[in-house]
């Protein structure tokens, strides 16, 4: 189950691809992908509807009355995602600080878009990390200093 977060950045890194090389499944709950395709004229929106359509299941989201639905007053691309998740036995597509916390609370398995970087440099599918990194920073998307750091130690780049 992926968030807005990591979609919007592996699609303007033009990495959507590494999902569908490294899951048999992915599954975008529909606030996500609203989230995620809002200023469609954007490349990235572009890039995410095409891989949306070919590659994943987008999945209803959960009535704000269902009793999967977690809340913890996340926002709800967050708040779909990790309560899909957590209904489906599933992994989840997560970057906000707070939201990881509330996944692993429920004891739902996070996968951050740096973690997924590093599965895929670990599986030949990307020769290195550090280049994209770099990329996400210069699209302004928020990592911290210890786990660019952290990430180019476990990719042998430091």
């Amino acid at each position: 189950m992926a968030d807005t977060g990591p979609l919007v950045i592996l699609a303007k890194l033009d990495h959507l691809h590494l999902l569908r090389q490294l899951y048999a499944e992915i599954c975008i709950p529909e606030t996500v992908l609203v989230e995620a395709t809002t200023l469609a004229y954007r490349s990235d929106a572009k890039r995410i509807v095409g891989f949306a359509a070919q590659y994943a299941r987008v999945v209803p989201d959960l009535a704000a009355d269902d009793p999967a639905y977690l809340n913890y007053g996340l926002d709800a691309g967050e708040t779909q995602a990790i309560s899909l998740a957590k209904q489906a036995s599933c992994p989840v597509l997560l970057d906000e600080r707070r939201g990881r916390s509330v996944a692993k609370q429920e004891h739902v398995d996070v996968l951050g878009t740096v973690g997924l970087l590093l599965k895929a440099k670990q599986t030949g599918l990307i020769t290195e990390v550090s280049c994209l990194l770099d990329a996400m920073l210069e699209h302004d998307y928020r990592l911290a200093p210890a786990l660019i750091q952290q990430a180019k130690v476990l990719a042998g780049e430091n």
